[in-house]
């Protein structure tokens, strides 16, 4: 091992004397964002790399060797730079601002084509630019994800990346306030016509908080940050067995000192779904077939804005606010008999129905400084709450199996009332040191969750509150965590390490009606979580990195509810005030030839899984809980390639093999052992026509995969296909698409687990036509505002809907 990493700190220094290039990009001293920037050999005018430049215009080359190169700049509305001839030799090259004057033209009169790939294999994550997709137009955000690269949304509309739960999603840097079927919701109900673009990060660095075990999806929604006064309006109606309709619009306006940004958004949209679960226990079986219509409809606001009090510092401000109504009805039939219930002696009715209301509101604060050199020190405030009042009805009627008569009712009501206040406070600071750059920060958040439990017996249509199913849960939760990261980049081998400590301080209290109840459950542990990598670059078109990264994932606040209330006559739910968070150990090594083909192999190892069960209760019941299971591991390989067949063709792949082991052991013979081995695929066409004309078909496949802790998933797969046309200028865009053209976006499945045997089904409206109308106005000289992440993040994404 001594002489492995003497090799190694060798080979670094060695390496201290890397060249890099770089540069930022402006017109009339406004920034220019996402320019495309070529780096040629001079000595035969070969394309050596190519990137993008950032929000501030800036852009670098890194792992060069000596030689003379030259630089290319291109921008819609903007005359193309090419640079003069420079030499490297021992240093590094700062070609400063780099001027790129408003062409004379008016872009009605020259056809200018400028598209980013769909795809970008980056260092540390992998981009998917959806903005451009003709098959992202229109769509939701849910959606997209499931088009994404190793991501898989299951049954539930839970996540997973490279079959791995515990995944955190942001929104523009900062997670989510929601987790699981409140995520989904807000998910379903953003716009694809508001998104920039999708950001992989498998496994994060030290900077980013060490919350979700499977890594982080950063959802970067769109800016208009022109000078002057220009923004966006779209309209999408979708149509297939339900209607759907969504509505957005942006502005903005900048000058020298103030840039603000203003967003709203609309939508009205009926949904569909249905599933079949038969079960069987005690030598008993179960059928229930149930349908599910309901309706959900809100608005999204958001306004931001920053104030340049000159080159180096800046004061912004983010403000969001969203609601929404929820409407659901429910057909439900159970039958009850024998095993193979080839006899049936009664059948269980459902007519239920739920209403909801939420509310969301984020308030932050932020101050930034950049005082060049790569120095940056920035401070984020923030406040968030959310709200959701939920009243569910549930008539439980017992018949005979012709429903000729009813043997028995049972009616409840439940209202059960969430409220979540975060606070945080973050503080970054980054630097470079030689030919090296450190950063470091700290992090404190407070979270306190009150969840109120009102369940109701209704007799003769008379409510009587049940005092022992009624129950009042508070959480709090105070974590302060300090990072350190130092990143070190030579000529062909580059190297990062980082630290992060967490200290977590908890306390959950049950307060039931029923004192016998009551529960109270405090926690205090101090966790390391470090990370490490490795990239080494033998040629220009060759490059492997190696990584490592310990997480954890903490459980969402209302599964920590120990509490016990009732689905149905047959059916439980409760909590955990006992579940431990989850850690989990990743390994991972990335290949990219050519920055196009990029194969990736992964280990990661979980201990304490934090999964859902459904257990068997009495004779005939089942109930729905969260537990630890002993472990998990999930190996990895997956395959991403791009590819241009011609200029106006290109092609994208991405295929991903996966093997999961789940084990655990909870006596009395419930164990978990599961080995499955799973592969899925995504390929995607697109093809550009003369005239502003596009098309593009895709598909997907998953292969039998695990989903929870005991499920074994069947196959699914789907197809796509979508055709766009721009005009007035390119101002205007009409877009028409259809999703699963063939009707096979359904899911089955079955589990063994405690005496209890369940084979699942179901599916929802997955094809569907979707048009969508585009509008944008105002200027098109490009300059981005900032997009940042504000620190609110993690504690947000760990709300779930009750």
């Amino acid at each position: 091992m001594k002489p492995f990493l003497l090799f190694i700190f060798t080979l670094l220094l060695s390496n201290l004397n890397a060249q890099t290039v770089k540069g930022t990009l402006s017109d009339n001293t406004i920034p220019v964002a996402y320019a495309n920037v070529m780096l040629y050999s001079a000595k035969d005018s070969s394309l050596i790399k190519f990137t993008y430049s950032e929000d501030n215009g800036s852009f670098q080359f890194d792992q060069l060797t000596s030689g003379e190169y030259y630089i290319d700049a291109t921008f819609i509305g903007l005359e193309n730079y090419r640079g003069s001839i420079f030499t490297i030799q021992n240093e590094d090259i700062d070609l400063g601002n780099i001027a790129m004057n408003t062409t004379a033209n008016k872009l009605a009169e020259v056809t200018v084509t400028a598209k980013k790939p769909l795809m970008e294999v980056k260092p540390d994550k992998v981009v998917l630019n959806v903005a451009g997709s003709v098959l992202a137009t229109g769509d939701d955000a849910l959606s997209l994800l499931r088009k994404a690269p190793g991501v898989l949304v299951d049954n539930n509309e839970n996540i997973t990346l490279l079959g791995k739960s515990g995944l955190i999603i942001y929104i523009d840097g900062k997670p989510s306030p929601l987790n699981a079927a409140e995520l989904a919701n807000m998910l379903k109900n953003m716009s694809s016509n508001d998104i920039e673009s999708i950001e992989i990060i498998s496994n994060p660095s030290a900077k980013y908080e060490a919350q979700g075990t499977a890594g982080i999806i950063n959802i970067k929604r769109k800016k208009l940050n022109s000078t002057g006064v220009n923004g966006s309006a779209s309209i999408t109606g979708r149509q297939g067995k339900t209607f759907g309709l969504n509505t957005s619009t942006s502005l903005n306006y900048r000058n020298e000192k103030i840039n603000l940004v203003g967003n709203a958004s609309y939508f009205n949209s009926d949904n569909w779904n249905y599933n079949d679960f038969y079960r069987t226990q005690n030598n008993l079986g179960f059928n229930t077939v149930n349908e599910n219509n309901n309706n959900n409809t809100g608005y999204n606001t958001k306004i931001s804005g920053d104030y340049y009090l000159n080159k180096k510092n800046t004061l912004g401000f983010i403000a969001e606010y969203s609601a929404d109504d929820f409407g659901m009805s429910n057909n439900s039939i159970t039958k009850m008999g024998n095993l193979l219930l080839t006899e049936t002696d009664s059948l269980l009715l459902n007519l239920g129905q739920v209403k909801a209301k939420s509310k969301n509101s984020n308030f932050n604060a932020n101050y930034y400084f950049d005082g060049g050199n790569e120095t940056t020190f920035n401070i984020d405030a923030n406040y968030g709450r959310f709200r959701r009042d939920n009243d569910s009805y549930t008539p439980n009627e017992y018949t005979s199996p012709d429903r000729s008569r009813v043997t028995s009712t049972f009616k409840v009501r439940s209202i059960t009332p969430t409220t979540i206040d975060i606070m945080t406070l973050k503080m970054d600071y980054e630097r470079k040191i030689g030919k090296g750059k450190i950063s470091g920060g700290f992090k404190s958040a407070l979270v306190q969750t009150d969840n109120n439990f009102n369940f109701y017996n209704i007799t003769d249509d008379e409510e009587l509150l049940n005092v022992n199913l009624s129950n009042r849960f508070k959480y709090d939760e105070w974590v302060n965590a300090g990072y350190i990261n130092y990143n070190l980049q030579g000529k062909k081998l580059g190297f990062n390490a980082g630290m992060r400590v967490e200290n977590s301080n908890t306390k959950g209290d049950l307060l039931a009606m029923n004192p016998v109840n009551n529960k109270l459950v405090k926690r205090s542990y101090t966790d390391i979580f470090p990370s490490a990598g490795l990239s080494y670059s033998p040629s220009q078109k060759h490059n492997f990195q190696f990584s490592y990264g310990r997480r954890i994932n903490r459980p969402n606040y209302q599964d920590l509810n120990p509490f016990e209330f009732q689905l149905d006559q047959l059916t439980f739910e409760k909590g955990n005030a006992f579940l431990n968070p989850e850690y989990t150990d990743n390994l991972q090594v990335t290949h990219t030839y050519a920055y196009k083909l990029t194969t990736t192999l992964s280990y990661s190892h979980t201990n304490d899984v934090i999964t859902r069960l459904v257990d068997t209760s009495g004779l005939k019941g089942s109930f729905i809980t969260w537990d630890n299971i002993a472990y998990r591991k999930v190996f990895t390989a997956s395959v991403s390639a791009p590819f241009s067949i011609t200029e106006k063709w290109s092609t994208y792949t991405n295929l991903n093999a996966v093997h999961t082991r789940n084990r655990a052991d909870f006596g009395d013979g419930r164990l978990i052992n599961l080995n499955v081995s799973s592969f899925n695929m995504y390929h995607q066409q697109s093809y550009s026509f003369p005239k502003g004309w596009n098309a593009e078909i895709s598909g997907w496949y998953t292969s039998p995969s695990v989903w929870e802790g005991t499920f074994v998933m069947n196959s699914m797969w789907a197809a796509g296909a979508g055709i766009s046309k721009k005009f007035a200028n390119d101002k205007a865009k009409v877009t028409l698409s259809i999703d699963d053209i063939f009707k096979t976006n359904v899911w089955s499945g079955e589990s063994t687990f405690g005496g209890l045997y369940m084979d699942v089904s179901g599916g929802w409206d997955s094809r569907r036509a979707r048009l969508t109308f585009n509008y944008n106005f105002g200027k098109e000289i490009n300059s981005k505002s900032r997009n940042r992440r504000t620190g609110l993040e993690d504690e947000q994404n760990r709300i779930k809907k009750s």
